[in-house]
Formats: structure tokens, sequence, C-alpha cells
């Protein structure tokens, strides 16, 4: 099937972007007459379809009756040959949409509709960090993630999703003497603020929904029905996740099969924190090696390394069948003194670089730059 994109701007312009220019464009000048007359002497071969996007006023009819269908790419009255969009088409993302088309994978949570009616607010971008064991930083890479994103004025709001252990409400009230909402506070219906706290309260520059206090449980549907919700009201949304298993992924009662896999089959994008060392690493890829029996886009799938002091001398591996490897972070006395203190957005070479690429890979657009973190190299000695 070809698919065509003849115009510019609004919807024309998203999915010029997200699709190769090959794959989309014919080799004639931008002009209604050319794109038709080139089209005219190369007609579609018996049996083929093709499909045409196209803001672009004119006769359309006479592609029309050689088996083309044209989709009027915009609002106002539809030019003769043209037709509208179906209402399937209009409710379908532009994730769904291009890989229909054009059997692409990209990440784009917006509605077609909405981009054609000039609504370009989407679904907040969520990321779900998570990891096969304990001990890794999960926490507090969320919370960084968090202030950075709030340093870059975007309205975050961190969940905790380790019900277990409720680590976030560990980090900022430690003896649970505060007043804090928790998601349990929260029901269908309710504004999402119901189940969230303001930064101000906990002198960050986030919001923080906490996890439900010990002797209440809640469903993983809860939780999703929550975050549906969240994503509406705020511009960020990152998930602290418990740990899980790859045995895990298709239990929907598990954070794996319940968190994981429908929301990166979805489109969004998770995280995996893989600690240095031989046996450590080795259950990493256990893990990881289990996602494509899911059918989970490795496009989705941020890995990055923790190495704890002293541990200097390890061995990288390839995890470029499973995701995309965004680095290494070393951590140091002065790391772990700082997070025992209780201390947050610290400055730290070691940490900063990952951080602001992670943030690049999950909010592209929004100013984030790696390469201002990116470690100097050391410059070498008069003899080297």
């Amino acid at each position: 099937m070809a698919s065509l994109i003849i115009g510019q701007g609004g919807l024309l312009d998203v999915l010029r972007d997200r699709v190769p220019m090959r794959r989309w464009r014919i080799p004639a000048s931008e002009d209604f007459a050319a794109q038709s007359d080139f089209l005219k002497q190369h007609p579609l071969k018996p049996g083929q379809h093709g499909t045409i996007f196209t803001n672009m006023p004119g006769n359309w009819l006479p592609l029309a009756d050689m088996g083309w269908k044209i989709y009027w790419a915009d609002t106002g009255q539809i030019p003769v040959g043209t037709q509208s969009f179906p209402s399937y088409l209009l409710d379908r993302s532009v994730t769904d949409f291009i890989k229909e088309f054009w059997g692409i994978e990209v990440i784009d949570k917006r509605l077609i509709g909405e981009i054609m009616l000039g609504r370009t607010r989407q679904m907040a971008p969520m990321i779900i960090v998570t990891s096969n064991t304990g001990g890794v930083g999960k926490t507090v890479s969320s919370r960084r993630l968090c202030e950075r994103a709030a340093e870059m004025k975007l309205h975050a709001l961190l969940i905790d999703g380790n019900m277990r252990q409720s680590s976030q409400r560990s980090f900022f009230d430690p003896a649970h003497n505060m007043r804090v909402r928790t998601i349990a506070d929260w029901q269908p219906g309710m504004p999402p603020q119901r189940g969230a706290n303001p930064g101000r309260m906990l002198n960050v520059g986030y919001d923080l929904s906490f996890a439900p206090p010990a002797g209440i449980t809640v469903t993983w549907e809860h939780y999703r029905k929550y975050i549906e919700e969240a994503r509406k009201k705020w511009d960020f949304v990152v998930l602290d996740l418990d740990r899980i298993s790859a045995d895990d992924l298709s239990d929907r009662d598990t954070a794996a099969g319940g968190m994981v896999v429908p929301y990166v089959l979805a489109g969004d994008t998770c995280l995996v924190i893989v600690k240095a060392g031989r046996q450590t690493q080795g259950d990493a890829l256990n893990l990881l090696s289990a996602f494509p029996r899911y059918g989970l886009p490795r496009e989705c799938i941020g890995i990055k390394d923790t190495v704890p002091e002293g541990l200097q001398n390890y061995q990288t591996l390839d995890y470029t069948r499973y995701g995309l490897f965004l680095g290494t972070e070393y951590q140091s006395t002065q790391t772990s003194n700082r997070i025992a203190a209780g201390e947050s957005n610290w400055s730290d070479p070691k940490l900063d670089f990952v951080r602001e690429k992670i943030l690049e890979w999950v909010l592209p657009n929004h100013g984030f730059t790696p390469a201002k973190y990116a470690p100097k190299p050391k410059k070498k000695g008069w003899f080297r």
C-alpha cells in the first residue's frame, strides 16, 4: 500500500516529521498541478491500494477515479474527490495511525482528531522506573527525574508504586507523622489531586502520590485508573515501581504484568536499572530477554547501569536487542551520604549526564541537553 502526504501544516506536519521522507513524498514539486500530473503518469498497479493525506485544495476527482483514496486533513469545505476522515481514524493515536499506514513504530500518544482540531494537549508522558533487584536506586532515580523536570518548568507528579515498602513516604515522612494523601484516598470520579500531595508541602518542586499506608491494599487496576486521570492534569508522570521478574510478566495482578506490560505496549517508556555485578547483571538479562516474548518494543525500554563504589572495572553488557542503553551511573560515598541525609537535587557529574539523557528520551523537544552534562575527557599529560 502506498501512503502519500501532499501539503503542509497541522496534522500533515506531524506525520512528515515522524515518517521518513522517502516513504511519503513523490519526486515532484510541492504544487498541486505537479503532484497530480506525476500521479496520473504513474498510476497504481492492478490490485495496489493508495492513500493520500492532503490539505491542498484542487480537483482531486481524476486521482480518486484512478483508485486513490484521498483524505482531507483539514477543517472547512472538502474539495471534490476527497473525503473526510472517518471517526475510527480520528480516534487513533499518532502511534497507531503511522503504524497502520506506513508500518513504522513511533511514540506519540496524541489523537489524530485532536491535532486536526488544533487541540494538541496530550496525555502526559510517563516513565516507569523499575528493576529486577532491590538496592539499585529506583526511588532516588525517580525523585531526581522529577527534580530536573521541575527545574524545566514541567508540572511533574511522582507516584509511589512500591506498595510493600512505601519508599517515597519513608523518605519524606519516615516517622509517618504528617497528614498526607495516598493513592488510596482517590476514587474514580474524584479529581486526581485527591490522591496527591502538593510539592510545596514537602519542600520540593513536584507533587507526590504516596503508596497506600500499611494495612490498606489497592489493586493495580486502581493505579491504572488513577494514572489515566493524573496524566490529564500533570505534564509529566514518574511511576516508581517495585522490582519485577520475568515470571510475573504474564500475571495482570503483579507490577510486571499489570503495569509494565500494558503501558509499554501502549507506547509508554520504562527505565530498567541494572546493578553492576556478575549475578545482578545476569538476572537483569533474564528479565530483559523476556520482554520481546511479550511484544514490548525495544524503543520503549531504557536501560542504565549503576556501579557501586569500589566496582569500577565492570563489564558493560550489550543491551541492543532489548532496549536503549542510556549510560552508566557511578555511585560514591558522598552520594550515599547525601541520600542518607535526606538531601535532594544536588549536582553530581557522575549522575547528571545519564539523567539528562533519560529525560531527553522521554521528553523530546523540552530543552533537555545531555551534551551540557557530558563528562569532560581527561587531559593527557606531557608524556602521554
